[in-house]
């Protein structure tokens, strides 16, 4: 993307007419127009005919924010190339051979490095043409799994999907996900499960039942679509006034957000494997199963040392969250009360443009809280519990602290 479309720039926006016209307004300024995403075709079939001539039969599949339809002008691509079942890994990881594949074609891909130290290696480039970054896994087919199912959430009504693509643009622009940060995959989830609180949408195990499984791994990632969702009354204003009040008074000391079941569970339910309710029978089933070639457990259990508990709807043992380190989470329970706050005392006209700013100056000064430590799954599990609890109470403490200091 040029640099000098930057959609964090507000000050471009009119904020004119009333909600839903402002809404169109913001859609058109920071989505991706009908020809961008069709151009992004170009991407694909230069990756396919790059790798089809050395692994014949692939398949490139595409992932993330272009597919679910949040992609925004800022999106990079995510790919899945999936090889025949009859190729086996290389001496050098398939990420390296793609650097080499790619590095041959350099008008086309530039800036090309490979990671194959992550949990899923992966290898990264500019695509000249489409003027976009990529990231590109032999892995995972996981995240082309998840997409569908994101798709399928967000198409349901416009409304669910105008939600969605707010929440992220709000949270680009106060600094709230990126790297290092909090995913928009794991926001995205938030979005999804606040939804299933006000029964609009389902919980992924409703969806799971009565349909043949569809393993990826270990975990089960299939779903059926149903067509019986009632209509959204409620007007997407309120839904994303809502969205702020809820994660607003949400304990996330207490409980894990929990897109799977499609309510919150305890957290002190997965200390131990016999607590775990009986909805996750697979993960019981994963968690102690072990490798009969390695000796070692198969799936390693949820981590539960982090402020937000974000589960994955299909890898039970993932914890999305991860990466809202202590400061992090101060920082989000900060804006989702200022943006409660603003949703309590504007009216609907006035309400995306008050939201829609930095609040940089707002922002109470506090002292720089300790970076939690970091499990190494060694420790024992209500250590990480105790952990958890003083490091919340340490966040809600700074945040009515810094409120207290602004309204005396």
């Amino acid at each position: 993307m040029d640099s000098n479309d930057d959609i964090c720039d507000t000050s471009k926006l009119t904020f004119e007419g009333n909600f839903n016209q402002q809404v169109q307004e913001i859609m058109c300024y920071i989505r991706l127009t009908r020809q961008e995403v069709e151009t992004l075709q170009l991407l694909f079939d230069d990756l396919y005919q790059s790798f089809n001539g050395v692994w014949p039969g692939c398949k490139v599949l595409g992932f993330g924010s272009i597919v679910t339809g949040l992609g925004i002008k800022t999106s990079d691509i995510d790919c899945f190339v999936q090889l025949p079942s009859w190729y086996y890994p290389p001496d050098e990881p398939f990420v390296i051979k793609a650097r080499n594949i790619l590095k041959q074609k350099n008008w086309i891909f530039q800036q090309i490095f490979a990671i194959t130290t992550a949990r899923i290696p992966i290898v990264k480039f500019y695509h000249v043409p489409t003027k976009r970054f990529c990231d590109v896994n032999f892995n995972s087919i996981a995240g082309v799994r998840n997409s569908e199912l994101i798709n399928y959430f967000l198409q349901i009504d416009q409304k669910i999907l105008y939600l969605a693509i707010l929440i992220k643009y709000w949270a680009k622009i106060q600094n709230l996900t990126g790297f290092n940060m909090m995913s928009n995959y794991c926001l995205t989830l938030m979005v999804i499960f606040y939804l299933q609180q006000r029964n609009i949408l389902p919980s992924v195990m409703h969806m799971q039942e009565k349909v043949d499984e569809y393993f990826v791994g270990n975990w089960n990632t299939a779903f059926r679509k149903a067509n019986n969702f009632c209509c959204i009354e409620e007007t997407l204003y309120q839904l994303l006034g809502g969205f702020f009040r809820y994660y607003k008074t949400f304990n996330y000391n207490k409980f894990m957000i929990c897109p799977y079941i499609g309510k919150p569970i305890e957290r002190d339910l997965f200390l131990k494997t016999e607590t775990v309710p009986w909805e996750f029978l697979l993960y019981k089933i994963n968690l102690e199963y072990i490798d009969k070639f390695s000796s070692s457990r198969q799936c390693k259990p949820i981590r539960l040392d982090t402020f937000i508990c974000v589960q994955d709807p299909f890898e039970h043992n993932r914890n999305c969250a991860v990466s809202v380190h202590v400061k992090l989470a101060q920082n989000i329970i900060f804006h989702f009360h200022k943006a409660s706050e603003i949703f309590d005392r504007t009216n609907e006209n006035n309400f995306l443009k008050q939201l829609l700013v930095t609040m940089d100056k707002n922002r109470p000064k506090q002292k720089k809280p300790k970076q939690p430590a970091v499990s190494n799954r060694i420790k024992k599990q209500n250590k990480q519990t105790q952990n958890l609890k003083q490091n919340v109470k340490f966040i809600t403490q700074s945040y009515f602290k810094g409120k207290k200091g602004r309204n005396g």
